[in-house]
């Protein structure tokens, strides 16, 4: 009977102490601003008042927002609006809804971008100016190197290009292995690479050569992991030796896996 009545009270106050967990920070904070008030002989009994009365406005701010996050998107707004009517709170998740509206267009931006499946990129939809920026690596390289993206020091060459209003791309800079941690082989090295640099403000399409029954055709997407071709003027495309381990449009890796925040 005892070791249940322990085992019961260990419960309860395990029950306690989960429930208090949300208000641990508050508790700290109110303890702080005490401290830093009592620390400052000069400041008085009104400063140390003012700390205090200073924190529970903290905290609605903190639950208004912990409420949010925590409803069904679709209900968000009408719920809040009812539950929390005064301007202050209204104010207080203003960031919050901008960084939704914000996260929302840029999903909706990527879907424009990779299409339904999200591993091809359009380079013809980029808007005038956007920054585009290739990591391209060899054809036994590039498959590692995908899930790292950006973060991978195997790139050979990189590609950052600006678009322009007719969906050609403007060359801004090419470099041999960027990252100094490609091995470099006769297979693809520098000499290569000067064979096929792009000079800087050159006037582009990157994309790929397809094969059909009318010989081949030029279309600019990148597809993740595929061969990329450069289109200069008039000339024919040429055919690329490296691959897309991936693609940056502006600070937003394109094929990045996960959610966009």
């Amino acid at each position: 009977m005892r070791r249940v009545r322990r085992r019961d009270e260990v419960a309860r106050l395990a029950a306690e102490i989960e429930e208090a967990r949300p208000y641990l920070p508050l508790a700290r904070e109110i303890r702080a601003e005490v401290e830093r008030a009592l620390e400052d002989g000069a400041a008085g009994a009104d400063v140390l008042v003012d700390a205090v009365e200073a924190v529970p406005d903290r905290e609605r701010r903190a639950v208004a927002l912990a409420a949010f996050r925590q409803l069904p998107a679709e209900q968000q707004w009408t719920i809040l609006e009812r539950a929390f009517a005064d301007a202050e709170l209204r104010d207080a998740l203003a960031g919050e809804r901008a960084r939704l509206v914000e996260r929302h267009e840029r999903r909706a931006r990527l879907a424009e971008l990779t299409g339904p499946h999200g591993d091809a990129l359009d380079t013809s939809v980029l808007n005038d100016g956007d920054r585009l920026v290739l990591g391209l690596f060899r054809e036994r390289d590039v498959h590692d190197a995908i899930p790292l993206g950006s973060r991978s020091t195997a790139c050979a060459r990189r590609l950052v290009l600006s678009s322009m209003a007719d969906g050609a791309l403007r060359v801004i800079e090419d470099v041999f292995n960027p990252a100094g941690g490609y091995y470099v082989t006769e297979e693809y090295d520098v000499d290569t690479w000067s064979d096929e640099r792009l000079p800087a403000n050159a006037i582009v399409r990157i994309g790929a050569i397809s094969a059909d029954v009318d010989g081949s055709s030029f279309s600019p997407v990148l597809h993740l992991g595929a061969r990329v071709d450069v289109k200069s003027g008039g000339d024919p495309a040429a055919v690329g030796r490296l691959h897309l381990g991936y693609a940056m449009v502006g600070d937003v890796d394109v094929f990045a896996k996960g959610e966009v925040d």
